[in-house]
């Protein structure tokens, strides 16, 4: 919440706190996050003290407290006094402090951070499965930026592995037939390659063997798998930039062998004092480390020697902690556990670790998706299809048709974006275009609209914002306006600490629904509070653009 408001609360719990004094009560626990009021008195737990009812309690205390110049009224509902404070005698001042380009933002410790987002395998077209790792992962660097961090996105690319080695294989064997998209285009050769992986011996053998050169330093089969796993990820960076969600940075698993960071950590860690040998592949013990089963055994060689995808993580987390304060990774919940080995191991190097935003799985019909097996269904066809819907929804609209189109992109990719931050990312759920695209719902299109509505009064009121001037008494609709516009502070907060970017369209969706409350309730021009209102018009645009931007969703003036 904002100063004023806080240093107002803050009075009133002190008065409060002498009047209860007086009356031989213990002090009233606070709710600061009412349903109702901008606080309330908790009664419960004084009720067994007092051998009175909750209820009574708190009517009681309302009467007590009803006179203090600055509340406007305390009302008794069960085992709660919910109170509300004269916001008449701060709305200007709480309004100034919006305006602040530094309400909201951070006055700590500026930190370098590193967030590490999608890093899908470059063997096929993003699928929807895992949606929600870049839309998640870029949504919570713009928060970090706009909190006051400097920020930078990356994608590890993993091109050293089986199934790097598998496409590049493909690629030089099977001519595609596919045309477009070049990602799309060139899938069928992965495919094809790991139907003959499973079925033929002589093909396993040359995959297996172009891995053994690839984790063996040999130059030109590096270059070979590094070149086909760029040719893929051309077409998933076309995905990514029309999703808003491209990575600053892509940081190849392939120079990690090439400029010899992983044999310095294979190395290294055969210095650990919890480091053993078995049949020539060493391993980190972690039997102590409460790690159940057959991982206690956390191997970082193979027999021959040649490192495994887990020494190079390592390899490229030291490196990243070289160049950052915090890294951050955007995982799958399925990630879990190699999250976990993987700090262990950091510790072992005396490294920092990163942190981990674990999420769930997007849900849609077809059951488990796999490139490899061709049960997809693809992020660029969602896109397509609900940028197609938005348009459509848009031609009884007056617009141009340049302009219709771009609104509809805006529209289509806000709402598949919007639709997948607004759910906590450790839960998961069943992404429906209709509901996404919903008008009058919690969704992209309904804060866009009171966004371009809040735009709309501005410029037919046609001046520049005027000083504020309080001429009568706020109505309900402003009061309540006001005090979503009082939360952002906080709700940035809560975001940042706990990394969850869930309570910006929470929060969103509050501040567009109560906007659009005081729309239909107050009339701004030729109104006697008309400075004042025309101001909060002001203000709600600038928190509902900042916030929709937070989500990567565009904030239009006309709708």
């Amino acid at each position: 919440m904002s100063n004023k408001v806080t240093d107002q609360i803050d009075d009133i719990l002190k008065k409060i706190s002498t009047i209860t004094r007086k009356m031989n009560w213990p002090d009233l626990p606070v709710d600061l996050k009412p349903p109702i009021g901008d606080f309330a008195l908790v009664c419960f737990p004084a009720a067994k003290i007092l051998k009175q009812s909750p209820l009574d309690i708190a009517t009681k205390i309302a009467l007590e407290i009803k006179d203090i110049k600055k509340i406007i009224s305390a009302e008794p509902e069960k085992g709660y006094c919910n109170v509300v404070i004269n916001w008449n005698d701060i709305t200007i001042d709480v309004i100034n402090e919006i305006n602040n380009d530094s309400y909201a933002k951070t006055n700590g410790k500026i930190e370098k951070i590193l967030i590490e987002h999608t890093s899908a395998n470059p063997t096929g077209p993003f699928h929807m499965g895992r949606a929600r790792n870049p839309i998640i992962g870029d949504s919570i660097a713009r928060l970090l930026q706009y909190y006051g961090h400097n920020v930078e996105t990356e994608y590890y690319v993993n091109d050293t592995g089986r199934q790097a080695a598998t496409l590049a294989f493909g690629l030089s064997n099977y001519e595609t037939k596919n045309k477009g998209k070049v990602d799309h285009e060139l899938v069928e050769a992965y495919r094809n390659a790991s139907k003959l992986l499973e079925e033929e011996i002589d093909v396993k053998e040359q995959i297996y063997r172009k891995m053994e050169e690839i984790e063996g330093g040999n130059t030109k089969v590096l270059k070979e798998v590094k070149e086909s796993a760029k040719r893929m990820l051309q077409g998933m960076k076309v995905s990514l930039k029309r999703l808003g969600a491209e990575a600053n940075n892509y940081y190849h698993e392939s120079d990690l062998i090439a400029n010899g960071k992983v044999e310095e950590v294979i190395k290294n860690l055969k210095k650990c004092g919890i480091c053993k040998e078995e049949n020539g592949a060493y391993y980190l013990d972690l039997e102590k480390e409460n790690i159940a089963g057959r991982n206690q055994k956390f191997f970082f060689t193979r027999k021959n020697g040649l490192s495994l995808y887990t020494t190079r993580d390592i390899a490229y987390h030291l490196h990243k902690f070289k160049r950052y304060d915090k890294a951050l990774n955007v995982l799958g919940e399925d990630h879990r556990l190699q999250s976990k080995l993987l700090g262990i191991a950091l510790r072992e190097l005396d490294s920092k670790e990163p942190i981990g935003l674990f999420y769930s799985f997007v849900n849609l019909p077809g059951g488990k998706m796999s490139t490899r097996a061709g049960r997809v269904v693809y992020l660029d066809d969602i896109m397509e299809m609900i940028v197609e819907l938005a348009k459509k929804k848009l031609d009884e609209t007056d617009l141009n048709k340049e302009t219709k189109n771009d609104l509809a992109e805006n529209i289509g990719i806000g709402s598949l974006r919007y639709n997948i931050l607004k759910v906590q990312a450790e839960k998961g759920f069943t992404f429906n275009i209709e509901d996404a695209l919903n008008l009058q719902g919690d969704s992209a299109p309904f804060a866009m609209y009171s966004h371009a509505r809040a735009a709309a009064i501005l410029r037919n009121y046609g001046k520049d914002i005027p000083r504020m001037k309080l001429n009568e008494k706020l109505s309900d609709s402003e009061i309540k306006l006001l005090r979503t516009l009082s939360k952002w502070p906080d709700t940035i907060q809560r975001a940042v600490t706990n990394l969850s970017i869930h309570y910006i369209p929470n929060y969103t969706h509050e501040l567009a629904s109560n906007f659009n409350q005081f729309y239909r309730d107050c009339p701004v021009v030729g109104n006697n509070n008309e400075s004042l209102r025309i101001n909060l018009v002001s203000a709600s645009k600038k928190i509902l653009n900042i916030s929709l931007g937070i989500l990567g969703v565009k904030a239009p003036d006309r709708m």
